[in-house]
């Protein structure tokens, strides 16, 4: 299983932390996210990513100012 690891972003209330978890979980991509630190740790499933799994990926690291500079690595997996 392939783990992503970011920066988490900071959350400016407890709707908004629930918001981001509840999108990210929505990526099917997605099998599970820990909170360790200041980072998360996002267990991706097996197999290729598809264009609207990145293109989900992408809006929300966007949305919440993260690093996409680390997704680049899924295109193609």
């Amino acid at each position: 299983m392939d783990i992503l690891i970011v920066r988490g972003p900071m959350y400016h209330s407890p709707g908004d932390e629930a918001a981001f978890s509840t999108w990210l979980k929505r990526i099917r991509a997605v099998q599970g996210v820990q909170s360790r630190g200041h980072d998360l740790h996002i267990s991706l499933r097996p197999g290729r990513i598809s264009t609207d799994e990145l293109r989900e990926f992408r809006a929300l690291f966007h949305r919440y100012g993260l690093d996409t500079s680390d997704l680049g690595q899924l295109d193609g997996r």
